[in-house]
C-alpha cells in the first residue's frame, strides 16, 4: 500500500467513526500534500481545523497510518489552501461560521471539559444527561435544568457540554444570565434587538448559566421564553443551570417558570468522602503535584467542602509548595483550611462523615426538642426552623440521600427537603444569628462525638 492509499483509507475509517457534521467541519478539506520517509504532510484550509485535528485526532491518525504502512509514521498538519490563491473569496463562504465557533470555544474555560470532570454519586445522573445531550440529535433532551448549590460543578458541566457541542459542529452559545441581561439591555438601548434575537433564536443550542439571576427581571424572562419557544419549534436544545429550583424563584412569571421546569431536572449534590478524595487526586495530578496521603485525607475529611472549595485548597497548597520549595505538611494544610473557612472535623463515632442520626440528635439537642418533635407535623416557628436546619445539615454534611432525609423527618418528600435546604441557604447568607446556629450545631456534633459511647452527657 502506498502513502496516498493509506491516507485515503484512514480518512474513510474516520468518516465512519465520526459524526457527519464533525467530519464535514474538520476533515472534509484535509488533503495529503506530500509523503517522505514516514512523514505525512497534510494541508487544511484554516488554523481552526489544524488546531482541532492536532488536539483530537493526531495520535489516532498517526497510529492508523503506521499500522497500514507497517512502519513508524509522523503527521504534520499545515494551513495551506491552493484554492485560496486562485479565488480568494471562495473558501470564506465554506467557513463563514468557523471564526464564530472558534471564538465561542476560546471564551470557555479550557479546564472545563468532560475529561477533567470527576464523576461520583453526587453528580452521576447530571453527567449522564449532559453526555446524552452531546451524543443525541439536537432537541432530543430539551429543555434541561441542572440544579445545585454554589460550587458543586454546574458551570463546569455546562461549559463541558457547550465545548462538546461546538466541537461536533453545532452552533452552540454559552452565556450567563447576567451577561445575557446586559447584552439585551444594550440592544434595547441601541434599538438593535434584531441582532440579538437572530443570534440566540437561530442557534442549535443555548446554554444559560446562573439562571437564578433572572428572578425579578421580567424583560429578560420574556426574551428567554421567546428563545425557548423558537428553539423548541426548530427542535433545538436549550439548557439551564441554577442554584435553586424555579419553584423557589418567587418573582418568575408563570410562563417562565413553566418553561424552565418543563424538561428533565438533574441535581448536583455535595460530594461524599470518596468523591472528595477523587477530586483532590485529580487536581493534584493535573498540577503534577505531590500530595501526601495524610494531607489528602485531612482535606477530604471536610464534609462541608464543595468541589470548588477543594480546588481552591489544592491551588493554595500547590502555590505554597512551589514558592517555598517545601513539602506540604498537615500543619500547612490545616492553616489553608482555616483560611478557606473549612473547619477540621473530628471523626464521629458513626464513621468518617457525620451521619443522618447524629445531625438529627445535635439539632434536636440544640433547640431542646425531641427527635419525634423534629420529625413531627408541628409548624411553630421554632420547630419549623429547626426541622429545615436539620434538612440543610443532613444534606450538606452527611451521605444521606434526599429520600433518606425525608424518611427520617416524618416521611417528607424530596421536594420538601430541597425547599427547606434552599430556604436555609438563602437565610444564612444574610442572617448572622442563623449562620451562628449552624456553626454551633456543627461544633456540638464534633464535641458530642468525642464523648465515649457508654457515657451520657449531663
Amino acid at each position: 500500500m502506498n502513502a496516498r492509499d493509506a491516507w485515503l483509507a484512514t480518512l474513510g475509517q474516520l468518516q465512519i467513526q465520526l459524526k457527519r457534521s464533525t467530519y464535514d467541519t474538520w476533515l472534509r478539506h484535509a488533503e495529503l500534500l506530500g509523503y517522505e520517509d514516514g512523514r505525512f504532510v497534510v494541508t487544511v484550509p484554516h488554523a481552526y481545523a489544524k488546531d482541532w485535528i492536532e488536539r483530537h485526532l493526531l495520535p489516532s491518525l498517526t497510529r492508523s497510518l503506521a499500522d497500514m504502512l507497517r512502519r513508524d509514521c509522523e503527521v504534520q498538519i499545515i494551513v495551506w489552501d491552493p484554492v485560496d490563491e486562485q479565488e480568494e473569496s471562495a473558501p470564506l463562504l465554506d467557513y463563514v461560521h468557523e471564526p464564530e465557533r472558534a471564538a465561542a470555544l476560546a471564551a470557555l474555560n479550557p479546564h472545563y471539559t468532560f475529561d477533567n470532570l470527576v464523576v461520583g454519586h453526587a453528580n452521576q445522573y447530571a453527567v449522564l444527561l449532559a453526555k446524552a445531550i452531546v451524543d443525541s440529535p439536537n432537541g432530543r433532551y430539551s429543555p434541561v435544568l441542572f440544579y445545585g448549590n454554589m460550587g458543586l460543578g454546574k458551570t463546569h458541566l455546562l461549559q463541558a457540554t457547550a465545548r462538546s457541542l461546538l466541537e461536533r459542529g453545532d452552533d452552540a452559545v454559552y452565556v450567563t444570565a447576567e451577561d445575557f441581561t446586559t447584552e439585551l439591555v444594550a440592544a434595547i438601548r441601541s434599538k438593535d434587538t434584531a441582532a440579538i434575537r437572530e443570534k440566540y433564536r437561530s442557534a442549535d443550542a443555548i446554554l444559560v448559566d446562573d439562571l437564578q439571576f433572572v428572578d425579578g427581571k421580567a424583560s429578560t424572562q420574556s426574551e428567554i421564553v421567546a428563545i425557548w419557544d423558537a428553539l423548541r419549534n426548530r427542535q433545538k436544545t436549550i439548557i439551564f443551570a441554577a442554584d435553586r429550583l424555579p419553584a423557589d424563584m418567587p418573582r418568575l412569571t408563570p410562563d417562565a417558570r413553566s418553561r424552565f421546569q418543563a424538561g428533565p431536572i438533574a441535581m448536583l449534590e455535595a460530594p461524599d468522602l470518596a468523591m472528595r478524595r477523587a477530586i483532590l487526586d485529580a487536581h493534584s495530578t493535573r498540577r503534577q503535584m505531590v500530595l501526601p496521603p495524610e494531607v489528602r485525607d485531612l482535606v477530604a475529611a471536610q464534609g462541608n467542602a464543595s468541589p470548588r472549595d477543594l480546588e481552591s485548597a489544592i491551588e493554595q497548597l500547590h502555590t505554597y509548595s512551589q514558592l517555598t520549595r517545601q513539602v506540604i505538611t498537615v500543619q500547612v494544610a490545616r492553616s489553608i483550611l482555616r483560611m478557606n473557612n473549612l473547619a477540621t472535623q473530628a471523626i464521629s463515632p458513626y464513621g468518617d462523615d457525620p451521619t443522618l442520626q447524629s445531625v438529627l440528635e445535635a439539632t434536636a439537642r440544640y433547640y431542646r426538642l425531641s427527635i419525634e418533635e423534629l420529625a413531627g407535623r408541628s409548624r411553630t416557628k421554632v420547630v419549623a426552623q429547626a426541622r429545615q436546619l436539620a434538612m440543610y445539615l443532613a444534606r450538606e454534611d452527611t451521605r444521606a440521600s434526599l429520600q433518606q432525609i425525608g424518611d427520617a423527618l416524618g416521611g417528607r418528600d424530596h421536594s420538601t427537603i430541597l425547599h427547606g435546604c434552599s430556604k436555609i441557604t438563602d437565610l444564612i447568607a444574610s442572617d448572622h444569628v442563623l449562620a451562628q446556629d449552624v456553626a454551633n450545631i456543627r461544633q456540638s456534633m464534633r464535641e458530642f462525638s468525642t464523648i465515649p459511647r457508654n457515657v451520657q452527657p449531663k
